[in-house]
């Protein structure tokens, strides 16, 4: 059962690194940001640099990954999330974004996170030091949905145990969600995954407009008050 249980997990990993590399390469600046947010001023075109190269390195990471496997992909896998679960702890403590899968906003990262984070952490200990067969198998399948199973679990009772889900987090999921059933349903699993900085330039254009006309109302209050 090991080897089909440290294939899957691998085969989970090189996935997220996919999902995760590809907008780095696409939008470096939401990485950019999260960088600067955690590390100090950096001149931005660098930060932008060093976004790609991110974006990059788990793109190879993950094709290493599923076709060639052995321990120099493994360690390097290890080392890769833990550095990503240190760089969450750091921004945890900074009380910023952690850029996890170009995040759209500035929220913070949290408790869901953290927890998130770190349970890929120890699946790539995992994968490290068991070893995995490349390719993929049947059963290999269904192992790694189970990870993906756990990390969304585990992101849940991290954002309760530390949520960061304050009243802002809070309006700006709704609007986002609204106006339609499928958008709140999809807010709410995003939520319970701990993406809760997901959001597209449209809806972060609705989300600016609808606190402005917000803001309006309260200046309009105060005005008559």
């Amino acid at each position: 059962m090991t080897p089909a249980v440290s294939q899957g997990f691998a085969l989970a990993l090189a996935a997220l690194l996919v999902s995760a590399g590809v907008p780095k390469l696409w939008r470096p600046g939401h990485v950019a940001g999260a960088l600067r947010r955690v590390f100090g001023p950096r001149p931005a075109h660098v930060l932008r640099r060093w976004g790609r190269l991110l974006g990059a390195w788990e793109l190879l990471l993950a094709a290493a990954v599923v076709l060639v496997g052995g321990q120099v992909a493994g360690a390097a896998l290890a080392v890769t999330f833990l550095g990503f679960t240190g760089f969450v702890v750091a921004a945890v403590r900074r009380g910023s974004s952690c850029g996890c899968w170009a995040s759209m906003t500035e929220g913070p990262a949290g408790g869901a996170e953290l927890a998130r984070t770190g349970v890929l952490a120890a699946a790539a200990a995992f994968v490290a030091a068991t070893g995995w067969s490349p390719g993929v198998g049947p059963a290999a399948l269904g192992w790694a949905g189970a990870l993906l199973a756990v990390m969304v679990l585990a992101a849940a009772a991290g954002g309760r145990i530390a949520p960061v889900r304050t009243a802002g987090v809070a309006r700006r999921l709704r609007r986002r969600a609204a106006p339609t059933l499928g958008g709140r349903m999809l807010a709410r699993v995003m939520f319970l995954a701990g993406f809760v900085h997901v959001g597209t330039d449209a809806e972060q254009l609705r989300l600016r407009r609808a606190i402005e006309a917000e803001q309006r109302v309260r200046t309009a209050q105060k005005a008559s008050a």
